[in-house]
């Protein structure tokens, strides 16, 4: 099969960039090979075969003012095909199958790229459906890898191959502005699920922009955060000095205008797999190449990783596939001591709370529609103006370190990667700039009202400066939920794990053991948060900060009206997780409620009990506009860092792609009421 692929007019992480462009659950980058291709022309060219060929490539060019050269139709080397056939060979390993292939070419094959892809499409192994991109110039490998994986995403394909080709002729006169390759040369780069020690990257977010060359290629290339090395095309050059200061640079030769950095990379994978050792090579990637005749910029980035085993604190070992989010939270229970576990996991009381959270997602009946074109589930929408591949979002919890070494900066990138909404603590334990320098993804700052509103006010400067886009009030902790499972386990928060954007004097309690039966953070809370505050209070936070305000916390139509009376942007209507009061209605029951009363007068968000993509689905169905996850994003971090936060958003962005085509709703704008039956009657 073949494809004529879009002009990437503005497709970033950010605008039209489609669904699928963040790491995908349980993907990696499995083999890089490159080739380059010295031989003679292995097919003769007959002079019948010749007419046909002069006369298609006439006709191509003519329009363009363009003209063959002589001899342009001489034997000149291998065919595209027959470069992709030798990377195919080299890259898939025997025994294993691809369910997608798509090779990329910057300069007219010269058999049309239909012909080119059928044939592809039977002689790799698997026969994968097969796509030729040959129209974007440099843009074309990074077009293609986007490609690989909006279809990758949520259609059941295990492997993907991805194919960057380049000959050295023009059939055209060499006079005219482009890049002649120095010689046939091919990178191959194969992608799918396996056992994570068998990855040798992961891919992070990637990028195809019209027009970016009017602004600052190094300031997009320092977007993707702190980076071991970049990799600049050769159009790009001149910023090599100044990135140099902060990463290594690897300048892609002149000679392979289309796959030098496809080149470059190659050979980075290449070594790393060669030295398996824990942290030989590893850290973050960052491709960088431009088309100047076309206007394109192009950035990917690549997260080259140790091996799983024993390469990194708390990472997973075991073989057992992660196929659900509960998967995910019997991995993470392994990788944590008990209190930190019981901190993590529990809730208020008898946790009534939080087993109603669940249980009122089994009260949901979905009504499927047939006949309905379900071929592509987009899942792209906006919060508060920001552009996310998914509604699922990262809910605030504190203290990412607690699980992970890198706490908020792990989580940050794996949002990032997934191209997802999160909202970063109050009390992370991360710096809010060093969030913020680690992630694409859009941030938002979840604070309570602290006593020292002076310390709060410095905050929010600061979230401000670092580029945060929202502001949300958590308004339901006047005092601490009486969670026993801390209390039994007389928990403080662990010294070398601080709340670093706050004063230490101000945090210190949080971090003191008191008598048995005690939480520190209840007592921090109690010392900290001031319960004082009133609606007639919103009015001095909006008027702090030009950032949107939303509340978190809703539960009841009285609230919901109130909040949009006092200026809210948005609501989310959340119990804290059954981690406050013991008993509350359950978010799901709520949500109705809520979202009739601000009658769509402001977003209505979700957090609550959510445990995948058909939860997801449900949650926004019933009126929700994003979803938010807030204990299985700590699973995923526990698990695999930032990758492990990337799988989870990713495997529950793609149950919720699978419960839309299943129920007949590939849109989320068609995502409604009509589409499930609910029971909102409270148990006895």
């Amino acid at each position: 099969m073949h494809t004529t692929v879009p002009h990437p007019v503005e497709t970033d992480a950010g605008s039209d960039a489609g669904p699928g462009l963040g790491s995908l659950a349980g993907w990696g980058i499995r083999r890089a090979v490159r080739l380059a291709f010295p031989g003679p022309a292995c097919l003769a060219l007959d002079e019948e075969h010749a007419a046909r060929l002069d006369t298609y490539l006439t006709d191509l060019l003519q329009p363009y003012g363009l003209a063959l050269g002589p001899g342009a139709l001489a034997p000149r080397g291998q065919s595209y095909g027959e470069m992709a056939e030798a990377l195919i060979e080299l890259a898939v390993p025997a025994g294993e199958h691809v369910d997608l292939l798509v090779m990329a070419y910057a300069i007219p094959d010269i058999t049309p790229g239909r012909a080119t892809t059928t044939y592809l499409s039977h002689v790799c192994p698997g026969g994968p459906l097969a796509f030729a991109i040959s129209d974007q110039g440099t843009a074309a490998g990074f077009t293609g890898l986007r490609l690989v994986r909006e279809y990758a995403r949520g259609s059941g394909m295990r492997r993907a191959l991805l194919i960057v080709v380049e000959q050295a002729w023009l059939a055209y006169d060499p006079g005219v502005p482009a890049a002649v390759p120095a010689g046939h040369t091919g990178v191959a780069v194969l992608l799918g699920d396996a056992h994570p020690d068998e990855h040798v990257g992961q891919l992070g977010p990637v990028r195809v922009r019209a027009g970016a060359l009017d602004s600052s290629p190094g300031a997009e290339i320092e977007e993707f955060g702190e980076t071991r090395a970049v990799i600049l095309g050769a159009a790009l050059k001149r910023e090599a000095a100044a990135l140099s200061a902060k990463s290594e640079v690897i300048l892609a030769s002149p000679g392979r205008p289309t796959t030098g950095v496809w080149w470059e990379l190659a050979a980075a994978l290449q070594a790393r797999a060669k030295k398996p050792e824990a942290g030989a090579g590893c850290g973050r990637i960052v491709m960088a190449d431009a088309d100047l005749d076309l206007g394109f910029l192009c950035t990917a980035a690549i997260d080259v990783r140790a091996p799983v085993r024993g390469a990194e604190p708390g990472s997973r070992v075991s073989d057992s596939p992660l196929l659900c989010l509960d998967d995910y939270r019997s991995a993470a229970q392994e990788q944590v001591t008990p209190d930190v576990w019981d901190f993590i996991d529990g809730g208020a009381e008898t946790e009534r709370t939080v087993a109603a959270n669940r249980a009122a997602f089994g009260r949901v009946t979905l009504r499927p529609r047939a006949l309905v074109d379900t071929e592509v589930c987009d899942t792209r929408t906006a919060v508060l103006g920001s552009p996310v591949a998914t509604p699922l979002a990262v809910a605030p919890t504190a203290y990412h370190r607690l699980v992970h070494p890198e706490g908020e900066v792990a989580t940050a990138r794996g949002a990032g990667a997934a191209e997802a909404l999160y909202t970063v603590s109050i009390f992370a334990s991360r710096t809010l700039e060093d969030i913020a320098a680690a992630t694409t993804a859009p941030l938002w700052l979840q604070v309570y009202w602290l006593r020292q509103r002076d310390a709060l006010s410095a905050l929010i400067d600061r979230a401000a400066a670092a580029g945060y886009r929202a502001l949300v009030l958590t308004v339901d902790l006047a005092r601490m939920g009486r969670r026993w499972r801390d209390m039994r386990n007389n928990f403080a928060v662990a010294p070398d794990c601080t709340a670093v954007n706050l004063d230490a004097a101000l945090m210190a309690s949080a971090h003191a053991h008191g008598a048995g039966g005690t939480s520190a953070l209840a007592v921090h809370t109690a010392q900290a948060i001031d319960p004082s505050v009133t609606w007639s209070d919103l009015a001095w936070l909006r008027s702090r900060s030009d950032l949107p305000v939303v509340l978190k916390g809703i539960l009841t139509a009285e609230d919901a009206r109130l909040a949009v009376e006092n200026g809210a942007d948005a609501v989310i209507v959340s119990n804290h997780g059954g981690r406050q009061l013991d008993g509350a209605v359950p978010s799901l029951l709520a949500l109705p409620e809520v979202a009739a009363a601000v009658g769509g007068a402001c977003p209505v968000l979700f957090d609550g009990g959510v445990r995948g993509g058909g939860d997801a689905f449900a949650a926004l169905a019933l009126g929700a506009k994003a979803v938010f996850l807030g204990r299985p994003v700590l699973w995923g971090l526990a698990v695999g860092g930032a990758s492990g936060v990337a799988g989870v958003l990713d495997l529950a962005t793609e149950e919720l792609a699978h419960t839309m085509a299943l129920a007949g709703r590939p849109a989320l704008d068609v995502i409604d009421g009509s589409a499930l039956r609910f029971d909102e009657r409270t148990e006895p």
